[in-house]
Parts: structure tokens; C-alpha cells; sequence
């Protein structure tokens, strides 16, 4: 350790910036200048002209002058002392960085601020954005979207062209209850409905222009029961009112860009939006509000919204008849683990609330208590 005093004066090399020659010269402070004197130099530098660069842990201890003059010191610990003799303090984040206690700290808050900037800040800015995104980019998206699924693995309907005519009018007439009890008179979200065959069963989800694809799986699991296929399709419309497409893409593109700014690459940000709304699952708290809208759609058509119970069912028995090896519950009374992992309601790849939680909601709104969030 040194024992500098304040008063002693400091040896160090003086550089002038011309040459690489060090001038061996005494330092120190008087009348608020910088005082340097040696054999072949004198010579006085305002302190308020002195730069003193960060002190790293190892690092030469340096100070800069206006015109390319460096001093350089010739001991770490006497340098040290004198500029702490000196008051010539560093600034409270240097000497943090030289804490590992500090630089912990500061990694705990950072993760800290991390997980509650995904977590609360990406869906509050997606949810202030989205409204400034015209519709007609939903409708683009939206389209690009069905159109790569098409190619890639949706498959033609096997109902035939009546059916579904017939299935279209059915939701179309249910579309436009719930408008005229809104008071609106006609819809004014134009819903397009498409058939198709695809591995994923019994299912429907939604694009962001509107277009609400139903599995010929689901048409055969509910064909008796048009009311319970109108509940699932009241939970799709539900997403594409609330533009959680567009909601999800925006918060997965705030994501995305983050990490670009972090690894500096934005050349693939954008070029994916389509193939995302196949892929990304909706928040849980997506699909609660769309099973609120659900609800509402249901009661606007004088449904009974706990008719949704027939729906977990079905679906217990149908993934018992695709998973025989495994015991079918008699009712879905139970929370059933394999529901996020098949999704098989809603947007083919989401996170929904566990049956349980569901079936709750849509019996607590057969008593009028759950038909807002």
C-alpha cells in the first residue's frame, strides 16, 4: 500500500503528443492548476483542460491534455493515492465497475428490468400500437398468411360444396344477431369462412383479416351440435375484433427488435411476420378475452354459454380415441395437461387456460357474472 501524502509530489512521464520521447517531470497541484516541472520542462495546465480517463483495473494511469500532451503514471497505488489525495475523485459508476458487489446489483436489476419489460412493457406497447396500424395491413398479413398455409399444409375440405354453403349462412346469420343486438345493424367486421382438412383435428383459429379457418375434424365433432361450434367460432371472431393477430406480431417485432439492436442484425425482422401467425401462440390472457367475446356472441344468439362443456367432452373422448394407451376421463372436471400441448380449440398453435379454468368461466356466465374480464 502507498503512503503518499497529499502534499507530495507525484513522478510521472510527460508525453507532448509530437514524439514518443517521456519526459521524467513532478506533478502536482497548486492555485487550481496542474503544475509540471523536470529538467528540460515547465509547464502549467488549468485542471478544468485535464482529462482523467476511466480507471480500469489494470490499466495505465493516464491524464489528457487539449493539445496531446499525456502524463502517464509510473506506480498504480501512488497514482491513486494522489488523485484520491487530491479529491480528484471517480465518478460513483466507475468505482461501481470496479465492485463486484455493485456490477451484481446492477445484473440483478437488469434481468429484473428485463423480465418486467416482456412480461407488462411489450403487450402495453403493442396494445398503444396497434390501433395506429391501418386495418388493410391486418388484411394483407392475413391473406399471406392463408395463402402459405395453404401451401404448405392445410389441404381442400372433403365437405362438399353444400355443406358448405350451408355451415357459411349459419355463421353469417349468427355474425349478424350479434350486430343488430349491438345496435349496429349490420357487421362490420367481414369474417370469410374456409374449410379445410389439416393434422392439427378438431380445430378453427383466426387470421388478422378476418379469415377464420374450421377443420373438417370440428365440423365432424360438432355437426349435432351448432350451437357449441358457434361458441368456438364467437371465440376466433373474438380474436380477430380485438386484433390480437396483429397485437402478437407487433410484440414478437418489438422482441425481435430488441434483439437486433443487441446483436446488431435486422436483416431478417420483418421477412417473417406471415409464417409467425403460425408458430406463435397467444397470450393466455388473448384467450380469456376471447372467450369473453365468446360469451357474448353466444348470448347474443340465445345460446346458453355452459353448452361449451360439450365441446371438453368431445375432446376428451376424441384425444382418448387418438391416444387409446391412455385412460378417457369420464368428464373434463380435471385440469388436463395435454390442452397446451394439443391446442385443440382456437388458433392452431395456442396457450390456452386449462380446461378447468374454462369450464368455470362459461358456467359462471350461464349466471350472468362472466360476460366481462
Amino acid at each position: 500500500m502507498s503512503t503518499l501524502d497529499a502534499s507530495t509530489r507525484l513522478s510521472v512521464d510527460y508525453f507532448d503528443g509530437q514524439s514518443a520521447r517521456a519526459h521524467r517531470v513532478s506533478m502536482w497541484i497548486e492555485n487550481g492548476m496542474l503544475q509540471l516541472s523536470g529538467r528540460e520542462l515547465i509547464r502549467q495546465v488549468p485542471l478544468s483542460k485535464v482529462s482523467w480517463p476511466e480507471r480500469t483495473r489494470y490499466g495505465v494511469r493516464q491524464a489528457h491534455f487539449a493539445d496531446g500532451g499525456t502524463v502517464q503514471g509510473l506506480s498504480e497505488a501512488d497514482w491513486d493515492a494522489w488523485i484520491l489525495a487530491h479529491q480528484l475523485g471517480e465518478p460513483l459508476v466507475v468505482r461501481a465497475q470496479q465492485s463486484w458487489r455493485w456490477t451484481m446489483v446492477a445484473t440483478v436489476l437488469l434481468l429484473m428490468v428485463t423480465v418486467m419489460g416482456y412480461w407488462w412493457g411489450l403487450p402495453m406497447a403493442a396494445r398503444a400500437i396497434t390501433p395506429l396500424i391501418p386495418t388493410s395491413v391486418d388484411k394483407q398479413i392475413g391473406q399471406a398468411a392463408l395463402q402459405a398455409m395453404d401451401e404448405q399444409w392445410l389441404k381442400p375440405s372433403k365437405l362438399s360444396p353444400a355443406d358448405q354453403a350451408r355451415w357459411r349462412q349459419r355463421f353469417e346469420r349468427a355474425a349478424q344477431r350479434q350486430a343488430e343486438q349491438a345496435g349496429i345493424g349490420v357487421a362490420t367486421q367481414a369474417f370469410q369462412w374456409h374449410f379445410r382438412q389439416a393434422p392439427i383435428g378438431p380445430n378453427a383459429f383466426a387470421l388478422p383479416d378476418g379469415s377464420i379457418i374450421v377443420t373438417d375434424a370440428l365440423i365432424e365433432l360438432l355437426h349435432d351440435r351448432e350451437d357449441v361450434l358457434l361458441g368456438v367460432l364467437g371465440h376466433e371472431m373474438g380474436h380477430v375484433t380485438l386484433r390480437h393477430g396483429m397485437r402478437t406480431l407487433i410484440q414478437t417485432g418489438l422482441l425481435g427488435a430488441a434483439t437486433s439492436v443487441a446483436l446488431g442484425d435486422f436483416s431478417s425482422l420483418l421477412a417473417g411476420a406471415p409464417a409467425l401467425l403460425g408458430h406463435l401462440a397467444y397470450s393466455r390472457d388473448f384467450e380469456r378475452e376471447a372467450d369473453t367475446e365468446s360469451i357474448r356472441f353466444m348470448r347474443a344468439n340465445a345460446i346458453r354459454p355452459s353448452v361449451m362443456i360439450v365441446l371438453f367432452e368431445r375432446l376428451a373422448q376424441y384425444r382418448h380415441r387418438a391416444h387409446p394407451g391412455e385412460d378417457a376421463p369420464d368428464t373434463p372436471d380435471t385440469p388436463d395437461e395435454t390442452d397446451e400441448q394439443d391446442a385443440t380449440m382456437g388458433i392452431a398453435f395456442s396457450s390456452h387456460p386449462a380446461d378447468q379454468e374454462r369450464i368455470e368461466r362459461f358456467k359462471a356466465a350461464e349466471l350472468g357474472t362472466a360476460a366481462t374480464p
